[in-house]
């Protein structure tokens, strides 16, 4: 749940305050402030709050701010306030997402600022009457919720995702508006926070698709797909029942999802006869099944990805290093079990990578899989005084903990070697992009690529999380 500040003056801001009090307010939790009393809200919930006294004062304003505000809104029509009431947030937080009624003028750009143009929404109100030109989505087509745009806010399961690696099963991502731009996706497009998405569809499944989107967290294995789906190799494989039971534990913490267990390569009848009388596999949204022909994990994959909806693989350690080449171009998140065991983990971990726009795209899934199963969450920053962005990847995952409201622990090192570290950890999880062009066959050629290096591990659960198809 979200921390808003709304600062309200003016008419429009009155207005504004009805609309929100009687249909929104127990979305999220707020913060109130306003000189004039008719615009302060009574019988609030509980956690939110309300100061009346001018918030141009910038000792007054700083006085009630505090790092769990993710959101504000400068609703008033005096200039000059606007832009103290601005550059007092923006010293405070060069993170806060700020939206303002009216335009002030800037040195430099601000991605967190949305200022809207009051003449500009009027008028477009009136051109949408202006007879022979285009209408807009809601004149267009059945006009029963077909068309749909949806904003997409920090946290969401969506953000920093690709296009590609979305399922789209009756709906379509057509268009994404950025920044007053109109961007034709392509399946390597990446969507942004406070991005707009234009959506077509069953307008049934649009709608769910709108929760999703907004969904902070608990949505995982989404957007990447919906069923959970562990490969067990009965020839090769170890640990039968220690992989089953885990299965099963990560199961039990999502939520709305499907669990389907393919077992392969049968060796005698009382292991068949074992699964069939576990009744665990029976319960609702898990099914199990033994592949009698099949003895080839490729083809097994290559078959369910025509018929299931995959959002996780669920592998152990044999299948990873025999077939690691092809579950890593999956472009489908893969979850390899390690020697500790999913039930008596802790902490997840991050190394953060070399390339930050990495560290900021498998964010979501981060905070969203250690909120799920209960996880805290440590970030791992080898040689800080490295020159790049690491300030930058750090204060952003600590603006996402603040949408998940979720502390983040972070270890610094010049000399203690990431893989060494991660080697010696316990009750822990590591969670790493999938670059699929640097997990080379031979680790003879990257040497110093963590990523890669990491893949070798056996002793930690580890959780791919692809960037692209």
């Amino acid at each position: 749940m979200r921390k808003v500040l709304l600062i309200l003056d003016g008419i429009v801001a009155k207005e504004f305050l009805s609309n929100l009090t009687a249909k929104h307010l127990d979305k999220n939790t707020y913060i109130f402030v306003s000189s004039d009393r008719n615009l302060l809200p009574q019988n609030l919930p509980q956690d939110d709050e309300c100061y009346q006294f001018d918030p141009s004062s910038p000792s007054k304003l700083r006085e009630i701010l505090t790092a769990q505000i993710t959101d504000c809104y400068i609703i008033t029509d005096k200039k000059e306030e606007r832009e103290i009431i601005y550059h007092t947030l923006r010293a405070y937080s060069k993170s806060l997402q700020i939206s303002m009624l009216g335009e002030i003028p800037l040195q430099e750009k601000d991605k967190q600022l949305l200022m809207i143009n009051e003449s500009l929404v009027l008028s477009a109100k009136l051109f949408e009457k202006f007879p022979n030109v285009p209408r807009t989505a809601k004149y267009i087509g059945l006009g029963q919720g077909e068309i749909m745009q949806i904003s997409v806010p920090f946290g969401s399961p969506y953000a920093y995702r690709s296009v590609g690696v979305i399922k789209q099963k009756k709906w379509k991502i057509v268009a994404i508006y950025r920044n007053e731009e109109l961007i034709m996706p392509k399946y390597s497009t990446t969507i942004l926070p406070n991005d707009s998405l234009l959506l077509v569809g069953e307008p049934n499944t649009l709608r769910e698709i709108y929760h999703r989107i907004k969904e902070e967290f608990g949505q995982f294995p989404t957007p990447f797909g919906r069923d959970v789906v562990m490969y067990f190799d009965l020839l090769h494989s170890k640990n039968l029942e220690k992989c089953v039971n885990q299965a099963l534990w990560l199961f039990s913490h999502f939520k709305n999802k499907r669990l389907h267990l393919c077992f392969f390569n049968p060796t005698t009848t009382q292991v068949i006869e074992k699964l069939r009388n576990d009744a665990r596999l029976n319960e609702e949204n898990i099914s199990w099944h033994i592949e009698f022909y099949e003895t080839s994990l490729k083809s097994i994959l290559q078959s369910d990805k025509a018929n299931k909806n995959i959002g996780l693989v669920l592998v152990e350690s044999y299948l990873f290093e025999e077939y690691k080449g092809y579950l890593l171009d999956l472009g489908i998140p893969l979850l390899k079990f390690g020697a500790q065991e999913l039930e008596v983990l802790t902490h997840s971990v991050v190394i953060l990578p070399k390339n930050i726009e990495e560290a900021e795209k498998i964010s979501s899934v981060v905070f969203d899989f250690s909120t799920q199963i209960g996880l805290k969450i440590l970030l791992y920053d080898f040689n800080p005084n490295d020159e790049g962005d690491h300030e930058v990847a750090l204060d952003y995952y600590k603006h996402i903990a603040k949408v998940f409201d979720k502390k983040i622990e972070v270890e610094q090192s010049n000399t203690h070697n990431p893989i060494l570290w991660l080697n010696s950890k316990k009750h822990t999880l590591q969670i790493l992009p999938l670059r699929r062009e640097s997990m080379k066959k031979f680790l003879f050629f990257s040497l110093s690529d963590v990523e890669n290096l990491s893949t070798h591990l056996t002793n930690l659960p580890q959780l791919f999380i692809p960037l692209s198809v």
